[in-house]
C-alpha cells in the first residue's frame, strides 16, 4: 500500500476538520518518502491494524463509477442475507466480495419461533443470554434478534430452494431442521436458570453433511438469487478498500478488482458484513490477545469492515471481546470429563469444564508443533492442543456414551465417512498406554506416570490435585485405551462495531452514522462475555442472518 499524502484522512474526505480529528502515527510503513511525508491515520486505529487489512486510506481516483441503491460488502452469512433481502424488496444492490467465491463457515443457524414460545419465555431467553455473556449484551440487540430471527432463517431457506419439511434438500445440500425448547431449569455446567412455567422454542437449520456447510449454503443462495434478480449484482475478487463520505455521511464504497482497477460504487446505503478480524494480528493483539497464540480456522478475515467503519467515525465495542473456540471434528465426546493431558503427557486441569471454555486453561500450556491442520502463521507450534484419555469401560461412566463404531469414524486410517472431515480426524485406540502415547504424540513415560497418579486419586475417592467431582473420577485400566487429540482453534471473534437494533453503525456518542450499517460478526455488542455462549446451537449464524435482514429492511425503508 503506497500512501504518502499529508492530507491522509478518514474515508475520502480532505477537509481541515477531518485532519484535525485524526491522529498522526509513525511514518515508516506508510510513506513513500519518510523524510518529508507524514502519515495521518484515523482516530481509533493504528498503523499496524490498517497495514494488516486491505483498507487503503488517502485519496483514490476511481477508474469507474457505478450507481446503486445499496452496497453490501461481504458475501458471507450476514452479507448474503442483506443483499438478497434488499434485492427482493426491489433495491438495486451491488454485493462486493473480497474472495472469488462466497465464504462462510459453520453448520447451523437458528431462530426463535415466537408462536411456539411464551412472551415471558422470550424475555427469559434475553435474560439468560445476557447472564451467560456477563451482562454485557445490549438488550436491544437481543430483542431485535428474538423478534426477527424466524423470518431471517426461513428467508434463507427459501432462497436456497428448500421446502418446509423436516429434511430439506436440493440435491447439493441438506438442511436438517431441529426444534428444541428451553424450559424448566437450564444448566450451564454450574449456572442454573429457571424458566418456571415459561418456554422459548428454538428452530435450528443445520446445513450439511460436512464438509458442506454454510459456505455451500450461501453459494447456492447467491446463485439462485442472481439468476432470478437482475437488480442484484455480485462483484467477486473485489474487496472494498475505502468508504466514501460527504461530511459525516457515507455515500458509497471504493472497491478494487483483481486487476487493480478502482471502482467507486455510489450508494444511498452501505451495509458492511466483512466478518471478524482474527487474521489481523495487530487487531487481535489489541482487542482479543487471548487468542494470539492459537490457530485460526478462517483466512483473510482482516477486520476490513471494522477499520473502514472506525475511519468513518464508528466506535469499537469495549474490551474484552468475545471469542468462539472449540473442536467438533477430531472426534466425538467432546465434553466428557475424562482425563485431559497436555502434549507433554501431563494432566493440566480439572476436566469438569465445558469445551467452549477450555481455551482459557490451554493458554497457559506450551505450544505444540505437530498433529493435524497446522496454521502457517505458527510454524513453531500453536497453543490449543490436548488429549482426552479414557479406557474401554467408558460406556459405564461417560455422561453420554456413544458406541465404539461411532468413535471409529474418526480414526485417521481409511476413507472418511460422510459427515467427517478427513484431515481433522484425530481419534486413536491402542492395546497399551505406550502405544497410545506414540499415536497421539505425547511422551510415553509421562503419560504412564499421569495415568498412574490419576488412578491413585480415583482409588482414594478424591482429587487432591485439581478437585474434580468424585463422580467423574474413573480409573483408566481396561484395554484397549482411547485417546482423542483435540485442537482448539479460533472459529470466530464475535465482537465488533457498536450498532443499534437496526444494524446502524454508531459513533462515539451513540448516534447512527448516516447511511452506514455493520452486521454479522462485525456488529455488536450482541455478546460480551469472554466466550461465546453455547445455550443455543446455531445462535452465531442465526444472528448473522437476522441482522443482515434487519439492516436490509431498514436501509430499503429509508432510501
Amino acid at each position: 500500500m503506497n500512501i504518502s499524502r499529508r492530507d491522509f484522512l478518514k474515508g475520502s474526505l480532505a477537509s481541515a476538520a477531518a485532519v484535525a480529528a485524526t491522529s498522526v502515527i509513525g511514518v515508516s510503513a506508510f510513506a513513500d518518502d519518510a523524510a518529508d511525508e507524514a502519515v495521518i491515520v484515523p482516530e481509533g486505529l493504528t498503523e499496524a491494524e490498517v497495514k494488516d487489512s486491505v483498507v487503503e486510506l488517502g485519496a483514490i481516483t476511481p477508474n469507474e463509477e457505478i450507481d446503486c441503491d445499496i452496497v453490501v460488502v461481504g458475501a458471507g452469512a450476514a452479507g448474503t442475507a442483506a443483499a438478497c433481502y434488499a434485492a427482493e424488496l426491489g433495491a438495486d444492490v451491488a454485493l462486493l466480495q473480497k474472495e472469488s467465491i462466497p465464504v462462510s463457515q459453520g453448520g447451523s443457524g437458528s431462530c426463535i419461533l415466537l408462536d411456539e414460545s411464551t412472551p415471558r419465555g422470550v424475555e427469559n431467553w434475553i435474560q439468560l443470554t445476557n447472564d451467560l455473556c456477563d451482562w454485557r449484551c445490549d438488550r436491544r440487540l437481543l430483542r431485535a434478534y428474538a423478534q426477527n430471527s424466524e423470518e431471517a432463517v426461513r428467508f434463507m431457506l427459501k432462497c436456497a430452494g428448500l421446502s418446509e419439511e423436516n429434511e430439506w434438500t436440493d440435491g447439493n445440500i441438506t438442511a436438517t431442521i431441529r426444534k428444541t425448547e428451553l424450559k424448566d431449569t437450564y444448566l450451564d455446567r454450574y449456572d442454573y436458570y429457571d424458566f418456571g412455567e415459561e418456554k422459548v422454542t428454538i428452530m435450528n437449520a443445520n446445513i450439511g453433511p460436512k464438509p458442506k456447510n454454510v459456505g455451500t449454503y450461501v453459494t447456492t443462495i447467491l446463485n439462485n438469487e442472481t439468476e432470478k434478480l437482475s437488480n442484484l449484482k455480485v462483484y467477486y475478487s473485489t474487496p472494498a478498500v475505502q468508504l466514501v463520505q460527504d461530511g459525516a455521511k457515507v455515500v458509497g464504497v471504493i472497491g478494487k478488482d483483481k486487476d487493480g482497477k478502482y471502482i467507486k460504487f455510489n450508494a444511498k446505503k452501505v451495509i458492511l458484513a466483512t466478518g471478524d478480524y482474527q487474521n489481523n494480528d495487530a487487531m487481535v493483539n489489541r482487542w482479543c490477545p487471548d487468542v494470539a497464540d492459537f490457530d485460526k480456522k478462517q483466512y483473510h478475515k482482516t477486520g476490513d469492515g471494522h477499520i473502514m467503519a472506525i475511519a468513518a467515525g464508528a466506535k469499537m465495542e469495549n474490551l474484552g471481546h468475545t471469542k468462539m473456540m472449540h473442536d467438533f471434528d477430531s472426534g466425538l465426546m467432546f465434553e466428557e470429563p475424562f482425563l485431559y493431558v497436555n502434549m507433554e503427557g501431563k494432566r493440566f486441569t480439572n476436566e469438569d469444564i465445558q469445551f467452549v471454555y477450555v481455551s482459557n486453561v490451554l493458554k497457559y500450556e506450551s505450544a505444540f508443533n505437530g498433529g493435524k491442520n497446522i496454521d502457517a502463521n505458527h510454524p513453531n507450534g500453536s497453543k490449543g492442543w490436548y488429549v482426552e484419555i479414557f479406557d474401554n469401560d467408558y460406556p459405564n461412566y461417560a455422561n453420554s456414551p456413544v458406541p465404539a463404531e461411532s468413535l471409529e469414524r474418526f480414526f485417521p486410517e481409511g476413507e472418511a465417512p460422510v459427515g467427517v472431515i478427513d484431515y481433522l480426524r484425530d481419534t486413536y485406540r491402542a492395546d497399551t498406554l505406550e502405544e497410545l502415547a506414540e499415536k497421539v504424540g505425547v511422551p510415553a513415560d509421562a503419560l504412564k506416570a499421569t495415568v498412574d497418579r490419576y488412578n491413585e486419586l480415583c482409588d482414594a475417592g478424591h482429587d487432591d490435585d485439581y478437585g474434580k467431582n468424585p463422580k467423574y473420577m474413573n480409573k483408566i485400566q481396561t484395554a484397549p485405551f482411547w485417546g482423542i487429540r483435540k485442537h482448539i482453534r479460533v472459529s470466530a471473534i464475535v465482537s465488533g462495531i457498536n450498532i443499534n437494533e437496526n444494524g446502524q453503525a454508531l459513533n462515539g456518542d451513540g448516534e447512527p452514522i448516516e447511511n452506514l450499517y455493520a452486521v454479522g460478526n462485525l456488529g455488536g455488542p450482541f455478546y460480551g462475555g469472554n466466550d461465546y455462549p453455547m445455550h443455543q446451537a446455531g445462535l452465531s449464524l442465526g444472528r448473522c442472518y437476522t441482522f443482515g435482514v434487519i439492516a436490509a429492511k431498514h436501509a430499503f425503508a429509508n432510501l
